[in-house]
């Protein structure tokens, strides 16, 4: 980054000369990054909450909960952080009956020469239609259509919710995520089982610009439900353990 904007030292390039090498390991050390925990929250009340108004019926639900849900599910189905990038259009989405194949268009941190353009898969889940990532990418996309414009063909499939429905960045899954998980413990008319809102309420700050896999990997995964089990069949096991 140094050596694209800076011309050479010593006819170093200036990312690579010592000195600049030894300052920037020197900070590191002083100001090493904070890696913070997110509280743990309850994967199977927000489904829950995903299945209520008003969210539900989708056919009647505004955009924002169209959004939210469509966002949510296919986030806890793919575990994947590049949700933004994905694209509609001929070569970027191929739809069959037990789901819907992408295929990522833009290089992720993980991507190298040899491995890029991974496909994202996004299931069909028949058995809790309510709760079928397919079913609500379908809704979205209907929702979306009119305001998709002459390249609807080739737009980014995740738009802004308010005018003019522009392209969305990661930070914005990121904040959609949150603002459903939040929904759900600020909501007084259902109970808590396996958390209070007491105890999730005060840490909401730590969500703040939180990547979303960290986001997904404080999910309470252990639940042995169908919806739990059929979530994590999805995911590759490898994900979990980074």
């Amino acid at each position: 980054m140094l050596s694209s904007v800076l011309p050479p030292v010593e006819k170093i390039p200036v990312g690579q000369h010592p000195y600049i090498i030894r300052l920037l390991k020197g900070v590191l050390n002083s100001r090493p990054p904070r890696v913070k925990l997110l509280p743990e929250w309850n994967l199977d009340k927000i489904l829950e909450m995903l299945q209520k108004k008003p969210f539900e019926p989708m056919k009647k639900a505004e955009l924002k909960f169209i959004t939210w849900k469509t966002v949510f599910l296919i986030a806890i189905t793919t575990f994947s952080s590049d949700l933004q990038a994905l694209r509609l259009g001929d070569g970027n989405i191929s739809v069959h009956s037990r789901g819907v194949y992408f295929i990522r268009e833009e290089l992720s941190k993980q991507d190298r020469p040899g491995h890029f353009g991974a496909k994202i898969f996004v299931p069909a889940f028949d058995a809790e239609k309510l709760l079928d990532p397919k079913r609500a990418l379908t809704y979205y996309l209907k929702s979306t259509d009119n305001f998709r414009g002459e390249n609807r063909q080739d737009s980014k499939l995740f738009l802004a919710i308010s005018n003019p429905h522009n392209p969305i960045s990661s930070q914005t899954i990121s904040s959609w995520i949150v603002s459903t998980i939040q929904m759900a413990y600020n909501d007084k008319k259902k109970s808590v089982k396996a958390h209070s809102t007491r105890a999730i309420g005060p840490s909401w700050a730590l969500y703040k610009g939180a990547s979303m896999k960290n986001i997904m990997e404080a999910a309470d995964w252990s639940r042995e439900s169908t919806i739990t089990k059929f979530y994590l069949r999805h995911i590759d096991p490898h994900v979990l353990s980074k």
